[in-house]
């Protein structure tokens, strides 16, 4: 991709020295809707993608053009003949470029049909570009042109550094031959990743596919996940080993291009980056100390919210059109310019979104340059996430069809897909009613998702290529410890993962999934900022759009008015302004705002122990004794009790009956005078004897002489009391303990949240 940025802008110089003024002047007219949007004269041509067609004959055209435009520069034709030619190169090679984006369609609609034709035109594709490189090369080494510069005033040497820097990226025989071979395994991989495969229990004769598997009602939980991970074992024994002879020809590439490095090559050479290896490993570092914690908090909202709201799941029965009218007006209240390429899209015929059995299990969005345009093509998959999708990948073909390059950063192109998903969040509402709320929590989720896996597979790709010849069970073993640091738990004892290689970008574009995290955090902040500016916000997007071009994703950022995410402190905002959006809106607790005690109340929240009172969380209104006994009875899993409550004031369908029963049974709760006492708030010391009476009665060896009213403590809570303060779950303050003061539901969530986190330590241990 990169490659190219250079030759574009040496094109345009042979072509104002020979005053053919600019590439536009060879081109069609613009479409005028765009221009708003756009930062100059740019913006789509009219298309219909149904009428446009990919021919191998075009690309041996092509090369005989190139060969033609090599005995022009031998003759004696003048700087503009020459440039004439260069810049009618230029337009063809974009015809190539957007009959390779067809082809590609195709390809990936029905692979098996087009398999043939994709790898042919690959090859020739890559050949085409190798030859209009030399093309432009040898123009510009060209005695007329070195003389027209040096007339012009032009710096030979800054000519000659350019050249050399050019010259430099330019494909070898030896390169095209290692790229053919790449693009052989890819093809492989993807026919391994998409194959059929079965797995048997222990005991049985019967097979189970992934589709059986998974739908199968009369399955147990072990049973389930055995097959499960049975069937990725068989996945990944085919297509993991297709990484590791791309990994050794991928070193070899890098090698011919003068790196050491793959990560380098790949940073610098296809992603244009400006950050590195150092950055890198800085932001994996700062997403796991501070985004990984709030992503386990929206996984829990989202298992207990989102899954199982059928809501989410409207769309389903609709096919293309039925989603393209939904999200329309969204795209259109966002943004009346992102509403006129949206219509431009569905009128042109320019994206697929339609359910189909043979096409690869992917979403994208491809450009077709010729065209100033773009594709968008998803394998629906059902539920919300065809919504988000959608969103998503229009964000991709705004910005094709907007801004004033499509060589921006990878990192920049996804914040276009992500940012936009953040921005439709304010019409979650009109999109999905009710369950709006589930979806802005799903969608949240899935950008923190990106932000972790992001991370994740960044940094395995990088451990990746630091590791010398390994073998598939070293890979396994790699992911699965950097899984665990990123905060997965498996289901089975292995100390191998084998899903990873559904991840087709680690086998098509190393190190390219870090950009998923480098954007995600930027859409999340975008997100953010959207709930006190909505308006800035999207002027802050439109502004991204309108601002992308050659630039480094960091710079590109910067100027267009977002935080830089390789600094922690970004990085910790997001996190903890994402933490109390989940609780005080998601949650509606939203009486929790900066309180104090968010982040205790928070995580037993998100565990499903504790939860609001209607109207908001209370935190200052004392704790019952029903509450705490419910709480402590959740965190056992919620036994059933042996016989219903024998207390006299506790209602056999009281919210908290079964609770009572359980607590009684469990000697955790006597009651009081032969009753249970549910609505009577909790003094300090009464809740540690409950909390001391749930642990066992553990012994200890505490005292409270360091307290000036230890003598204030009732004589039956005095051993709870000394051992809540011994395990630091009981505090005091100013010397004091106040063990008859009452307990806020604050103070109470304080103590339990110390209490289960001492218990979940002490089990690790």
């Amino acid at each position: 991709m990169f490659r190219f940025r250079r030759l574009a802008a040496l094109v345009l110089t042979g072509a104002l020295l020979s005053g053919l003024g600019t590439v536009q002047a060879a081109e069609p007219a613009l479409l005028p809707e765009s221009a708003a949007l756009s930062s100059g004269d740019s913006g789509p041509l009219p298309v219909d993608f149904d009428s446009l067609s990919y021919d191998t004959e075009h690309v041996q055209a092509f090369l005989s053009d190139c060969e033609d435009f090599q005995a022009l520069l031998d003759s004696s034709a003048s700087i503009t003949t020459i440039s004439t030619a260069c810049m009618a190169l230029y337009v063809d090679y974009l015809s190539l470029y957007t009959e390779y984006s067809v082809c590609s369609v195709h390809y990936y609609r029905d692979p098996a049909s087009y398999e043939a034709d994709y790898l042919a035109f690959t090859f020739l594709f890559t050949r085409a570009g190798q030859a209009y490189q030399d093309a432009v090369h040898g123009m510009f080494r060209s005695d007329s042109f070195t003389d027209a510069y040096a007339a012009a005033d032009g710096d030979l040497e800054e000519l000659e550094e350019l050249l050399d820097d050019y010259l430099d990226e330019s494909i070898t025989d030896e390169q095209l031959d290692l790229m053919d071979q790449e693009s052989a395994l890819v093809a492989g991989y993807w026919n391994a990743l998409t194959a059929e495969y079965t797995a048997t229990l222990p005991g049985s004769d019967r097979t189970w596919t992934r589709e059986e598997t998974e739908s199968d009602p009369d399955l147990s939980d072990e049973d389930y996940w055995t097959l499960l991970s049975a069937l990725a074992q068989a996945r990944n024994a085919a297509a993991g080993p297709y990484l590791l002879e791309l990994s050794s020809l991928r070193r070899e590439i890098a090698r011919s291009s003068g790196y050491d490095s793959v990560l380098d090559y790949y940073y610098e050479t296809y992603y244009g980056r400006d950050y590195g290896r150092e950055e890198s490993e800085a932001l994996f570092s700062y997403v796991k100390e501070h985004i990984v914690p709030v992503y386990s908090a929206y996984a829990a909202y989202y298992a207990a919210v989102c899954a199982g709201e059928e809501a989410l799941n409207r769309y389903d029965g609709q096919g293309q059109a039925g989603k393209l009218a939904a999200v329309g007006p969204v795209i259109g209240q966002i943004a009346p310019e992102l509403g006129e390429l949206f219509d431009y899209m569905v009128e042109s015929n320019l994206c697929d979104i339609e359910r189909s059995d043979t096409k690869l299990d992917v979403g994208f969005t491809i450009s077709l340059p010729s065209y100033r345009s773009a594709f968008l093509f998803d394998s629906p998959q059902g539920g919300y996430y065809d919504i988000s999708t959608l969103i998503h990948e229009f964000g991709h073909f705004s910005a094709y069809c907007a801004a004033p390059s499509v060589n921006f950063s990878y990192d920049t192109a996804e914040t276009h897909s992500q940012g936009l998903e953040a921005l439709s969040l304010r019409y979650a509402d009109q999109l999905f009613g009710e369950a709006g709320d589930a979806f802005r929590g799903a969608d949240l989720y899935a950008l923190l998702h990106a932000v972790v896996d992001g991370c994740l597979y960044g940094e395995f790709q990088v451990e990746f290529f630091d590791m010398e010849d390994p073998t598939l069970q070293d890979v396994n073993r790699l992911f699965r410890t950097l899984a665990q640091e990123y905060g997965y738990v498996y289901a089975t004892d292995s100390d191998e993962a084998y899903d990873w290689v559904e991840v087709n970008h680690t086998f098509e574009s190393p190190f390219y999934y870090i950009s998923y995290a480098t954007s995600a955090l930027s859409a999340l902040d975008l997100f953010l900022t959207s709930q006190d500016d909505y308006q800035g916000a999207v002027d802050t997007y439109l502004n991204l759009i309108r601002l992308s071009d050659e630039s480094g994703y960091r710079e590109t950022m910067a100027r267009a008015g977002f935080p830089d995410v390789f600094q922690e402190e970004t990085v910790s905002g997001v996190g903890g302004e994402l933490s109390g959006y989940l609780y005080t809106d998601l949650y509606g607790l939203y009486d929790l705002e900066d309180h104090w005690a968010l982040p205790e109340i928070g995580a037993l929240v998100s565990a499903g122990l504790i939860g609001g009172t209607g109207d908001g969380f209370q935190p200052s209104a004392p704790v019952s004794r029903a509450a705490l006994c419910t709480i402590l009875y959740r965190a056992e899993g919620q036994p059933q009790p042996d016989a219903e409550s024998s207390f006299s004031d506790v209602a056999a369908d009281a919210w908290y009956a079964d609770a009572a029963a359980w607590a009684a049974e469990s000697g955790i709760t006597t009651g009081t005078g032969g009753g249970f006492s549910p609505d009577v708030p909790l003094t300090r010391e009464s809740l540690a004897l409950l909390l001391y009476r749930y642990a066992g009665e553990p012994s200890h060896s505490g005292g409270l002489s360091s307290f000036s009213d230890a003598d204030t403590v009732s004589p039956w809570a005095s051993q709870a009391v000394a051992w809540a303060v011994e395990q630091g779950i009981l505090l005091g303050s100013d010397g004091r303990l106040n063990p008859t003061g009452g307990a806020s539901r604050a103070e109470a969530a304080v103590m339990l949240f110390r209490f289960f986190s001492q218990a979940a330590g002490e089990a690790a241990a």
